[in-house]
């Protein structure tokens, strides 16, 4: 591989990898400014409390990540046409955060959260998935990722920079859950 393609896949990731941390630091700063008790309310018997969406986050980028260090190794390169992909998308993947676009998901039963879970856990439990992730992705740098493809359950085929920033853009989707959550139980 030519260090002009070595350049090309850093940069891609670095971007795809800068958008995660902006996420997340997002919901950080926003569950770091919330009481255990706020964090541990429902707004509604049927949904979550916004200790329980941070550990959904959790959980699901220890998921996908690993998920998504094994498409690496072993994902058939070019296995799907990228323009025929996005021509057949249902949505665009920067449009996938707004429930109003995207509609608001179903989640598979192994990323359910726990609720009740101290504030300091739910703060470790998303800072370690993503030292975790950087771990997993950080040999993948040099890569072209752009060639390898995970298919998710809604959105289709995804490279592993779409992955990638999906999962970001999964973190922004449930952080206006969370502030929505907020609004409805601090009334």
């Amino acid at each position: 591989m030519s260090q002009d393609a070595v350049a090309v896949n850093r940069e891609r990731f670095d971007r795809a990898f800068a958008l995660l941390e902006e996420a997340r630091g997002k919901v950080l700063a926003l569950l770091g400014a919330v009481t255990q008790a706020q964090a541990n309310r429902r707004p509604a018997e049927n949904e979550w409390s916004v200790g329980e969406i941070a550990d959904h986050l959790a959980i699901t980028e220890r998921q996908i990540m690993a998920k998504l260090a094994d498409a690496a190794a072993n994902a058939k390169p070019h296995e799907y046409d990228h323009s025929e992909v996005l021509r057949t998308r249902p949505i665009r993947l920067e449009d996938s955060w707004d429930i109003a676009i995207s509609g608001k998901g179903t989640h598979p039963p192994e990323l359910t959260p726990t609720p009740g879970k101290p504030l300091s856990e739910l703060l470790g439990g998303l800072r370690a998935a993503r030292a975790h992730t950087q771990e997993l992705l950080a040999p993948l740098r040099d890569q072209d990722l752009s060639v390898r493809f995970v298919v998710h359950r809604r959105m289709g085929p995804l490279t592993l920079y779409e992955r990638m920033a999906f999962t970001a853009y999964h973190d922004l989707k449930h952080l206006k859950q969370m502030e929505r959550t907020l609004a409805r139980v601090r009334g």
